[in-house]
């Protein structure tokens, strides 16, 4: 899940991060309302066969960008996977 600021081209960029790390975007889920997005992208691992991927780094990526306030992913042990960016600085 991102959160983001609801402004032009942050969608975008969201997107061309996993596209940059070569996975797919299933299903994609987006709600605004005024100056606030929330989206939810399932992201295919069908073609990374037995390889257990690292999120953190296409997560790194997502939450440093201009515009998004946070990120989650719900992948491996429950209530891991939280990111912000808080000022500049990845947390």
């Amino acid at each position: 899940t991102v959160v983001n600021s609801n402004v032009p081209g942050v969608l975008a960029k969201i997107t061309d991060a996993f596209a940059h790390e070569k996975l797919n975007i299933v299903q994609q889920i987006n709600q605004s309302r005024g100056d606030i997005a929330y989206n939810v992208l399932d992201i295919g691992t069908d073609s990374l066969h037995d390889d257990v991927p690292s999120f953190k780094a296409v997560q790194e990526r997502i939450t440093m960008l201009e515009g998004v306030l946070s990120s989650r992913i719900i992948y491996g042990l429950p209530g891991t996977g939280y990111a912000r960016n808080l000022e500049g600085e990845y947390f």
